[in-house]
């Protein structure tokens, strides 16, 4: 079933988009940052895996959103396992707003590979 989830990163916090529940997997397939401010900001957003805390894959890293404009991540897909997460950081007083769109789908455990 795809979803949409739209939220509004409160400055200088990280913030969790969603968490895969147990027995699904999302295929993200498209990430909207816009930044609403008068500044340019740094955003990051990255995909952490459930099952290294360490792990943290980036889509975007301290990237520099200019005032008033957008960052748009729509050319392929990401398949997060149950339990992986969508996490945002924005500077501090930034007023940015993300929106992430996926297809939840319930499918057995995908394998881990080495080095994952």
């Amino acid at each position: 079933m795809k979803h949409s989830i739209g939220i509004d990163i409160p400055a200088n916090t990280l913030t969790e988009m969603f968490t895969v529940p147990n027995g699904y997997v999302a295929d993200v397939s498209m990430v909207f940052v816009t930044n609403n401010g008068t500044g340019n900001k740094h955003v990051s957003v990255y995909w952490q895996h459930e099952h290294d805390s360490n792990h943290k894959i980036y889509i975007l890293k301290e990237a520099t959103v200019n005032a008033k404009t957008y960052v748009q991540f729509t050319n392929g897909s990401v398949v997060f396992k149950s339990g992986d997460s969508m996490k945002v950081l924005t500077e501090a007083g930034a007023t940015v707003a993300v929106i992430v769109t996926f297809d939840l789908r319930k499918e057995p455990p995908l394998y881990t590979f080495p080095n994952e």
